[in-house]
């Protein structure tokens, strides 16, 4: 299934609560009182906003972006932390989406110089969109990295966001969104998973990520976005 990125600007410069156990963040590993820009998070759930290419351009763009306008003008409110992750509504009505966060618990090598690193999962009632999975790496990737996930024996594949440019380049999601479903049962049932990917300058990054709590996260964000 081929995907594209709709392309929104994005001039907030405010910052978020952090999702670890904090704020924004999702996953956090324990609690640091670092803040993530929300216009980060902002560009993940608007730029991210993947289209299936199915129906004619205009009028998929048009589906997509009108509630995503409305969203835009919100911010992210915590609907709860649950041990290394955290769930956020943003928006309201039709176009509210919904998300788990989480950040690393381990990132390898540990000298890397990195911006902020998190993964998330995202539901968009409106669009028919739920468990989207993406990560930020803190760094913009290599245009030929093909970062993946692993739980236990099963591995993802991802893609990244290096040809979109911007904000979008320290970005991958899950290649095919069959892998979705697939991945959540995992993540449900294991204890711990890893991203791995390669930055501009070629450094081979392994970034863990405790699966504690997650369950219960997805589950608010299940009954918040139905």
């Amino acid at each position: 299934m081929t995907r594209h990125f709709i392309r929104t600007d994005q001039n907030s410069s405010s910052i978020a609560p952090r999702a670890l156990n904090d704020t924004s963040l999702g996953k956090a590993i324990t609690v640091k009182s670092a803040q993530v820009k929300t216009a980060q998070v902002k560009t993940a759930l608007v730029r991210s906003a993947l289209v299936k290419t199915v129906l004619g351009a205009s009028l998929m763009l048009a589906a997509v972006l009108t509630p995503l306008a409305s969203a835009q003008a919100a911010e992210p409110k915590l609907l709860g932390k649950f041990k290394q992750w955290n769930a956020y509504v943003y928006g309201s009505g039709a176009g509210r989406i919904c998300y788990v966060m989480s950040e690393p618990t381990k990132m390898a090598p540990r000298n890397a110089n990195r911006g902020d690193v998190f993964v998330m999962l995202t539901h968009r009632p409106s669009q028919n969109v739920r468990n989207e999975i993406s990560t930020r790496a803190g760094y913009i990737y290599d245009s030929k990295s093909r970062p993946f996930v692993k739980i236990g024996d099963k591995k993802f594949q991802m893609f990244t966001g290096v040809k979109d440019g911007g904000e979008v380049a320290h970005w991958a999601w899950l290649e095919a969104t069959g892998d979705e479903a697939r991945m959540v049962k995992s993540m449900r049932a294991g204890s711990s998973m890893t991203i791995k990917g390669t930055s501009k300058r070629g450094t081979l990054t392994t970034d863990t990520y405790s699966l504690s709590g997650v369950t219960a996260a997805l589950k608010r964000i299940d009954a918040a976005c139905k």
